[in-house]
């Protein structure tokens, strides 16, 4: 029996080194395919599925779903500061239109004479006499700056020079915190918007009832980029309208406006002397030691700025 046992022993140990061969072959097979396998994805031969979403970064590495800096509104695609909204938003200012000039007649009005006009020699002068019977020609503030959208009344990029606009700031902050909900509706004309809106409003309600409430070009306070016409958010009624004198923003203003360095300038009951209607919205600023003498005296505007030094250009 031992020697039985002896010759399988041999014969094993014989063919030993070709079973051992063989397994070495099949496992190295096993980890080949297997490694393969966990290789692909990790090398990115294998497409995704065309059910799988593939998301790309953005340009520059952002995130596809933020905004493109580009799509920012372009400041070119603002309106001219010098345009106002349409004309026919103006007070309506009654009466019968002029035969002459009548709405829808195409008629552009007569200028005045200009022979009679004293033309001002400096429109920063915040003391110029600006009414019917003077020009301020084609004069154009160079220091105007923009009036924030939060005092809007309606979406217009209004401006206005930088001293008035600093008192005006403090003034609606100060009526804000009060509770008042004045805006902006007006602030600086140039010399052809104002002539836009004078003709337009005299070709609506003929030239005779458009004297009474706008002025010509070279002759509006607007075009000093110092004047402002208020609002009041959510009282449309008011807008334009002697009502406003009757809101509480109203009479805030009529009561306070002078100490921030503004004065109305075509209170109620003086038609006959400054030539235009009541505009309880319209203010003007003239400066804060300027108002305060104003307010004092009890004159309308254009009589207490007559008083005041005056610098004519001579022809």
């Amino acid at each position: 029996m031992h020697q039985r046992r002896s010759k399988a022993s041999g014969k094993f140990f014989k063919n030993f080194p070709r079973l051992f061969l063989l397994v070495l072959v099949l496992i190295i097979c096993f980890l080949a395919g297997y490694l393969s396998r966990k290789r692909l994805p990790a090398y990115g031969s294998q497409p995704p599925a065309a059910s799988d979403p593939v998301e790309e970064p953005g340009e520059g590495g952002d995130h596809p779903g933020d905004p493109d800096p580009g799509d920012e509104p372009d400041p070119g695609d603002e309106p001219d500061p010098g345009d106002e909204p349409d004309p026919g938003d103006e007070p309506n200012p009654g009466g019968t239109p002029d035969p002459g000039a009548g709405a829808g007649s195409g008629k552009k009005p007569d200028p005045p004479p200009s022979s009679n006009l004293l033309t001002v020699a400096d429109g920063n002068y915040l003391l110029a006499l600006v009414t019917k019977n003077t020009t301020l020609g084609r004069y154009a503030p160079t220091d105007l700056v923009p009036i924030p959208r939060e005092m809007w009344y309606q979406e217009y990029p209004f401006q206005l020079r930088k001293e008035a606009y600093i008192h005006l700031r403090a003034m609606w902050e100060d009526a804000r915190a009060e509770g008042l909900n004045l805006a902006v509706c007006s602030a600086y004309r140039s010399y052809d918007t104002q002539r836009h809106l004078f003709n337009s409003y005299a070709a609506k309600y003929g030239e005779k009832e458009a004297n009474r409430s706008s002025a010509r070009p070279g002759q509006s306070e607007h075009q000093l980029g110092t004047t402002v016409d208020f609002a009041v958010r959510g009282v449309p009624e008011a807008y334009l309208d002697e009502y406003f004198g009757e809101t509480p923003e109203g009479i805030w203003l009529a009561e306070n406006a002078y100490k921030y360095g503004f004065a109305m300038s075509y209170p109620q009951g003086t038609e006959e002397i400054t030539g235009y209607i009541y505009e309880p919205w319209h203010f003007r600023y003239i400066g804060v030691k300027a108002a305060e003498e104003w307010k004092e005296s009890g004159l309308i505007l254009c009589q207490f700025l007559e008083q005041c030094p005056q610098y004519w250009l001579e022809d």
